[in-house]
């Protein structure tokens, strides 16, 4: 990685130290092992990636930094657009297990933000830059993941403001119970995020049961949905045409 592009990643992260907010990772916490400098052989070798399709974060869930809901997310979901992916948090771990930041494990950035109000979900186009330290390392265990029928994990990194209410005054259906807290208690609620940055990782705090990770190599154009929508009601007209002649000869009888 060339000092340009290290000196623009050093003044992106900069940039995102905001006044008055606290900064969450939405990964979930593992013992940590000592970490040992590892040299990759493969880094050195041209790689050939396309485009990864990502659902990084839903709204009116608990996240490590409290609830958010789907107002705020639907409110600043376009500020993850050209945000940057690392592996692990590596490249934004200032703060987290004392570690330092190194800017040479981001591997990628993020394009066509999407907002989802059917599923509250954000969803984003990863794009791989080949030329990054680790971009080999990355798709080779997104291909692991694959072969063994695993959804690769995402995990979030953001600023936040919160306020705090009691978890009874939270929306209807939200399940704070799971989450530990009584009646009475105070819970945090998001009220402003600043997206930094999305990392893959083992498990994240929406994992892929939640319906968070890296998805598939493309996501589908306007187009594509378009036809599948029409294909399904042609097989939907197709069926109850069928039926219908089913009880026409049933009547016959």
């Amino acid at each position: 990685m060339d000092k340009t592009m290290e000196d623009a990643i050093k003044r992106y992260l900069s940039e995102h130290k905001k006044q008055n907010q606290d900064k969450f990772s939405d990964e979930v916490v593992f013992t940590v092992a000592p970490i040992l400098e590892l040299e990759s052989e493969e880094a050195e070798k041209p790689i050939q990636t396309g485009t990864k399709n990502i659902i990084a974060i839903i709204g009116d869930r608990f996240m490590n930094g409290g609830f958010l809901p789907v107002e705020v997310l639907k409110k600043n979901y376009k500020q993850w657009k050209n945000t940057l992916h690392d592996i692990n948090h590596m490249g934004t771990s200032t703060g987290f297990f004392l570690m330092q930041t190194d800017i040479t494990y981001f591997i990628g950035y993020h394009t066509d933000v999407k907002f989802d109000a059917g599923t509250k979900e954000v969803s984003m186009t990863l794009n791989i830059e080949p030329s990054t330290h680790f971009a080999n390392d990355w798709e080779a265990y997104v291909k692991l993941c694959n072969s063994a029928g695993k959804i690769p994990n995402v995990s979030v990194t953001y600023y936040a403001k919160r306020n705090f209410i009691h978890a009874s005054d939270l929306p209807k259906n939200v399940p704070w119970k799971k989450e530990g807290y009584g009646k009475d208690d105070l819970v945090p609620v998001m009220t402003q995020i600043t997206p930094v940055c999305v990392s893959t990782v083992l498990e994240g705090r929406c994992n892929d049961k939640d319906g968070c990770g890296i998805r598939n190599d493309e996501m589908p154009s306007e187009l594509e949905i378009e036809l599948e929508k029409k294909r399904q009601e042609i097989i939907r007209r197709i069926k109850t045409k069928q039926l219908e002649f089913e009880m026409e000869d049933k009547n016959y009888d």
